[in-house]
């Protein structure tokens, strides 16, 4: 669970990082905040300003994650390009010891 800025993010990221936190769909979430806005002006205003404070400092005391060489978020993925490269370094190594290998 990423509280960096999204990719998806349009003005603090808030909408998108609460529909990531609780797998919503973003855009619906969006529209509810529009919604919101349109009744509730002020207070829209003001719970949106406070999840964009909560959220940055909720986002600076986390440790920052290992980034793979690859850039993956997926720990599944970075362990697959992890034994990929591995099993391409071994290739390479039969290489070398096996020089009249087509």
């Amino acid at each position: 669970m990423r509280t960096a800025r999204k990719e998806d993010a349009l003005l603090a990221g808030v909408c998108a990082d609460i529909a990531s936190r609780f797998g919503w769909n973003v855009w619906a979430l969006r529209a509810l905040f529009v919604v919101f806005l349109l009744v509730k002006t002020l207070w829209a205003i003001l719970a949106y300003a406070v999840f964009a404070i909560f959220f940055r400092l909720i986002g600076q005391r986390r440790a920052p994650r290992r980034a793979s060489a690859s850039g993956l978020e997926s720990p599944e993925l970075a362990n697959r390009n992890e034994r990929i490269a591995d099993l391409e370094r071994r290739f390479r190594d039969l290489e070398t010891r096996n020089p009249d290998a087509p």
